[in-house]
């Protein structure tokens, strides 16, 4: 009997690469041979099934089809291709496929073809778990930018409760064409990193230099295997992406045998190294081209006390003081402990910096000689001794690891999530809704323009992440009052302060951060060591300090920010300052806050480098205390969050809620049926279930509550208390936020909302 099963082909094949030793190419074609289902079928990825209305069949066009055409003559395979116009108003436009089987975990490569019209063509994945809710999106795919077809793609890691994925077809600008969409599977999962080498320069003749990745294939456990030793997997066809920061280099190649290559050329008159990097979904590297004909610059950053390395940014300055492109950054580049670049020889002024606790060396003067190799030596000195008490900075960054360890955080949300050497890394993003600008913390989950604020904070908070706005805005004041349904407000501007102060009045309990603003940093003092859970802890109960160069730290009896202290004993406060961390640098002035005013001050005539002052506070009534600092003028400032003082019986205010009464009415004026009226929380579990019985209800519910009214037969949309026309209305009027008394008229509003529900019969 023949024995022609995938297990017996896969039996042989093993035994066959032992004697053979076939190359990783051939290995994934024969397993791929073996599993057909690994391949992810675009649906209509070459746009040749077109609707009566003219749109791609298995294609949604976002926002409407009025700017979707398709095209008979100019397609790049086949007889269509799709052209996307965008909006009249520079907004983008998006082409979204059907959803479509993935494996979770597993990696897959996005391909595409493009041209272009003053414009960006590129496309992202959307991940699906298995009810179809999302559960976070892509990076994005190369760019294609050329009027003539040209290819695109891209390497994704497939999230591990996603099931489904949607393809996006996006262009930011006049209009751009999509043709021959692929999606398919390269490997189970990651390979564990990349290595990139390049070529330096010759010392003469044409500037090329060839660059060159190298994966780790995985090891994982390939069905019906038959030894742990032979199941590796091969990446071929992985995408990777390379850039340059200065010349032309390939924008992608694929890997074939476990590596992927590609070709910088740089002016034949230039002179001096340059970086290359290379990405492959999450992972990247990065790696120096040396010019031999130019002269060489070491130098080494360290902790002047302890000698430790340190990361850190230089800068290197010509003798007009004009920055020279040295990385990808505008103003330097980031550096090990250690680094090498070369560059013409001339005289230039070489500096270092280092995040705000850190005094940075003084700039050093170097003529660079052809022919030789200059060594200089960057101490930094740690600057106040807030590490000592457990303070961490960190922010929202878009851009990796190392970045953040050069500016001196602890820790930093990026866009993926992964661990460096000695930083905490966790999810995180800006998202924009119908309340405003908003940051999450610990959660990858996917937030859309017309969500809620309060929903937004909903889903992060199943995730067990933190949110908190970067600004208030009028329809934010009903968050507010729904909880708050945020943990944080940025409070960098003055204007953000002042609503800040007046919601700390009324008794809230919400945070400062800075995350925001690029001038500003966000201090945290995260009790034992520090996790992911802890700093979001700690930042959402307002351990934290807030600055633009001065630190500050304030303490009551032991007590720092976010602490609250029961009223009636004398106390001790003390305050720390320190100016910013450069040399010329000075404090001038000190202030105690109580509840926004301020109550002491010290004017410091001698403006010292750091300072240090204590004082007796005792208050009987609900209060709260921070203190603020200045540097050489006031847009220097630093201020911690609040310390509390409360009475046995204080208690913020709780979340309000509404008063609906509901009116049920039939599309063809039957009688009205018995129907169950549910209100549902934003996470949509049910919050209270009540029955109309005679075709009206009132109920007091949450006012985050959505309301709807079911019954046998029928049905009619659910509808929001958020979306209430006299809700609306208040919140699109312009009012004085830092006095806050729309509040109390949102608050009266809530105690009367109307709604009518008409039902239709079910389709």
């Amino acid at each position: 009997m023949k024995r022609n099963t995938a297990k017996h082909r896969l039996k042989a094949y093993v035994l066959e690469r032992k004697k053979a030793a076939l190359s990783p190419f051939w290995c994934l074609f024969f397993f791929l041979s073996l599993a057909p289902h690994l391949w992810a079928d675009v649906p209509n990825g070459g746009f040749e099934q077109i609707t009566a209305s003219q749109i791609p069949v298995n294609w949604s066009p976002v926002p409407d089809s009025t700017r979707i055409m398709v095209e008979h003559e100019c397609a790049h395979s086949g007889k269509t291709s799709v052209l996307m116009l965008g909006g009249p108003r520079g907004e983008p436009t998006a082409l979204i496929s059907d959803p479509i089987d993935i494996q979770p975990g597993a990696v897959y490569v996005l391909t595409g073809w493009a041209r272009a019209d003053s414009a960006r063509a590129f496309a992202r994945i959307r991940w699906l778990a298995e009810d179809q809710t999302p559960v976070g999106e892509s990076g994005t795919t190369t760019e294609v930018t050329s009027a003539s077809w040209t290819e695109w793609a891209g390497t994704f890691v497939v999230p591990t409760k996603a099931v489904f994925a949607r393809v996006i077809c996006l262009i930011d600008g006049k209009e751009a064409a999509f043709d021959d969409i692929r999606l398919h599977k390269i490997a189970p999962r990651m390979p564990p990193g990349l290595q990139l080498k390049a070529t330096d320069f010759p010392t003469s003749g044409t500037r090329v230099s060839r660059v060159r990745v190298t994966i780790h294939d995985s090891v994982v456990a390939l069905p019906h295997q038959v030894t742990q030793q032979d199941s590796v997997i091969s990446h071929n066809g992985a995408v990777v992406i390379f850039e340059a920061s200065r010349g032309q280099i390939t924008p992608w190649a694929q890997i074939e045998n476990g590596t992927a290559t590609a070709t910088l050329r740089d002016a034949d008159e230039n002179m001096g190294g340059i970086y290359v990097r290379a990405r492959l979904a999450h992972l990247s590297a990065r790696a120096y081209i040396g010019d031999k004909k130019a002269t060489r610059l070491r130098g080494r950053l360290f902790n002047a006390e302890t000698g430790q390395p340190l990361l850190g940014r230089i800068i290197v300055a010509d003798s007009l003081g004009t920055i020279l492109q040295t990385g990808f950054a505008e103003r330097g580049f980031v550096a090990n402990s250690e680094f090498a670049i070369d560059l013409p020889p001339q005289t230039i002024t070489v500096s270092a910096i280092r995040g705000f606790a850190h005094l940075p060396p003084e700039p050093q003067v170097l003529r660079l000689v052809p022919g030789r190799e200059h060594m200089i030596e960057l101490p930094f000195k740690p600057w106040g001794d807030l590490h000592a008490r457990g303070w961490v900075a960190g922010g929202l960054l878009n851009s990796t690891a190392n970045d953040a360890r050069a500016r001196g955080l602890d820790w930093a949300a990026l866009p993926v999530n992964v661990n460096g050497d000695s930083i905490l890394t966790l999810p995180g993003k800006y998202v924009e809704t119908r309340g405003g600008k908003q940051w999450v913390l610990g959660t990858t989950g996917l937030f859309t323009p017309e969500q809620a604020g309060f929903e937004v904070h909903a889903l992060a908070r199943l995730d067990r992440g933190i949110i908190g706005y970067t600004d208030i805005l009028g329809t934010s004041l009903f968050d507010i009052l729904a909880g708050p349904a945020f943990d944080a407000l940025d409070v960098a501007h003055p204007h953000a302060r002042a609503i800040w102060f007046a919601l700390l009045n009324r008794g809230y309990r919400i945070a400062g951060t800075a995350f925001s603003d690029e001038h500003f940093r966000t201090y945290t003092q995260v009790p034992g060591d520090l996790t992911a859970d802890r700093l979001m802890r700690a930042i959402a109960n307002g351990q934290n300090m807030i600055t633009n160069g001065p630190l500050i730290s304030l303490s009551i009896f032991a007590a720092g920010p976010g602490n609250q202290l029961p009223a009636g004993h004398k106390r001790r406060a003390t305050i720390h300052a320190w100016a910013a961390a450069k040399s010329d640098a000075y404090l001038t002035r000190i202030e105690l806050i109580r509840n926004a005013r301020v109550i002491q001050s010290w004017d410091l005539e001698e403006q010292p480098r750091k300072y240090r002052i204590s004082t007796t506070l005792e208050d009987t009534v609900n209060c709260w205390y921070l203190a603020r600092c200045y540097g050489a003028d006031t847009s220097r400032v630093a201020l911690t969050n609040p310390i509390y003082f409360e009475t046995k019986n204080f208690a913020p205010p709780q979340p309000v809620r509404a008063i609906v009464q509901g009116k049920i009415e039939m599309s063809d004026n039957s009688p009205v049926p018995q129907a169950i009226v549910r209100a549902v929380d934003p996470i949509g579990r049910t919050v209270l279930q009540t029955v109309a019985r005679h075709g009206t209800f009132q109920i007091w519910v949450p006012a985050t509550s959505q309301i709807r009214v079911e019954t046998k037969g029928y049905e009619t949309p659910p509808q929001r208390i958020f979306d209430h026309r006299n809700i609306q209305r208040l919140l699109q009027t312009p009012v004085n936020l830092s006095e806050l008394n729309a509040l109390d008229t949102l608050t009266e509003q809530l105690q009367a909302i109307d709604m009518v529900f008409v039902l239709k019969r079910s389709q």
